[in-house]
């Protein structure tokens, strides 16, 4: 109870703030929403501070516990060491997105792979929602060895938390720990990972049922309020013939 009393005044005095700056009422909601979002993930405990208490060795055992799992979970790396899988966990960066945030958009350089460790993210190709990714799903583990532009766009569908492993850390640790073997073995893994993921997708379309984005044709959609009326005032229509031309 006293923890969430003074959420309540976090949440008054921030709210406060928001009006005396003007901020617009769409960015003064998702702030409202980030700190709610916080506040039923953590019950007010502040882990920073938590986390600033502990000693620098047991501050690095906790982050390459959250880590470790997460990394591991990426095809290229299913067997690594722990030694290996540590070095990783040192580099990766750690990211929260707001519902409707753009992760990555089609085009940009990704900067390493992008792993989903709480929340949902949306794939797109175009407009088109290509599939949804959760916990442990991955993208763009193949750009960890070439530099490429993303195909897709990926966007927060709810609050996400995002680890991202760059690049040119993942390139330094595992020449330091992998011979030339096993890093070829390694860049296979992840092209035939990526292979077999547009093969899923081409074969079964896209995993989302999602409303054209038109007007009219959001209208006539059959998932659409317009035509459930419609079949509505059919299904009446149909009902009442069919009682009244026998009488």
């Amino acid at each position: 109870d006293a923890a969430f009393t003074e959420f309540q005044h976090k949440m008054d005095t921030i709210t406060r703030y928001m009006r005396y700056r003007r901020l617009p009422k769409d960015l003064q909601n998702r702030i409202i929403t980030f700190y709610r979002y916080q506040w039923d993930i953590l019950r007010g405990v502040d882990e920073e501070k938590i986390m600033n208490d502990l000693p620098m060795s047991l501050q690095q055992q906790v982050a390459n516990f959250m880590c470790r799992d997460l990394i591991a979970s990426l095809p290229i790396l299913r067997g690594a060491n722990a030694a290996l899988l540590n070095a990783l966990a040192d580099f990766t960066q750690i990211n929260i997105y707001s519902p409707n945030d753009f992760i990555l958009k089609t085009g940009d350089p990704i900067k390493g792979a992008i792993i989903v460790a709480r929340g949902e993210i949306e794939v797109l190709c175009g407009n088109q929602v290509e599939r949804k990714m959760k916990r442990q799903d991955h993208f763009g583990a193949e750009s960890l060895f070439k530099p490429k532009l993303s195909d897709r766009t990926l966007k927060s569908y709810t609050f996400s938390e995002v680890f991202l492993l760059p690049s040119d850390a993942f390139l330094q640790a595992i020449h330091s720990q992998c011979d030339s073997n096993q890093i070829m073995k390694m860049e296979d893994t992840a092209l035939l990972a990526l292979k077999s993921e547009s093969k899923v997708n081409k074969l079964f379309g896209s995993g989302i049922e999602t409303m054209p984005l038109n007007r009219y044709q959001r209208l006539l959609h059959p998932d659409s309020l317009f035509c459930f009326s419609w079949d509505m005032v059919k299904l009446f229509g149909f009902t009442f013939y069919l009682f009244s031309l026998p009488i």
